[in-house]
């Protein structure tokens, strides 16, 4: 082999490597949202997504707004307990993201006493300035707790939901 091929090999070998680190770095990464709720004093709550949203920073010409696919697009919040739900689940661009956005569809409940509502949402979006960074090839979760006490309100003979978050974690 002569010394000329024999460089040639090294350098398309160095390249090589190069490359293949550097896929961490520009893959795409997980992003998990999950909710959670404080306990309520109601039989149910269920609470109707149609939408979740991540805004990246430095999006450039784009609004930076992405959609994320709901896996569980109906919770009742009252029957989680002290459980978790899944939200969402979806690869997205590795970067700094810095808001979510949550639109709310529709709640309906019912009371202690088994009489069931329909809750008005008047604005039916819930935006928090949450950021993050989402490592190309990682994962990252952010845990959405609403406070359901903050969150309903009785309004004579109506109920009305305006989510409040209690907490948003972020691991």
């Amino acid at each position: 082999m002569t010394p000329r091929r024999a460089f040639a090999l090294a350098v398309a070998g160095l390249l090589a490597v190069l490359a293949v680190a550097s896929l961490g770095t520009y893959s795409a990464g997980t992003i998990k949202i999950a909710v959670s709720a404080t306990p309520l004093n109601w039989q149910h709550l269920n609470v109707v997504f149609s939408d979740i949203q991540v805004h990246r920073a430095n999006a450039g010409n784009e609004s930076g707004w992405t959609s994320l696919p709901l896996s569980t697009p109906q919770i009742d919040f009252v029957g989680l307990g002290n459980v978790t739900q899944f939200l969402s689940l979806d690869r997205a661009a590795p970067g700094k993201y810095t808001q979510l956005r949550i639109v709310i569809n529709s709640v309906e409940g019912m009371l202690p006493d088994g009489t069931p509502v329909n809750v008005t949402v008047p604005d039916g979006q819930l935006m928090t300035v949450t950021p993050f960074e989402l490592a190309g090839g990682g994962s990252v979760t952010i845990t959405l707790n609403f406070d359901l006490v903050s969150s309903i309100h009785a309004a004579g003979d109506k109920w009305i939901f305006r989510p409040v978050l209690g907490s948003v974690k972020i691991d």
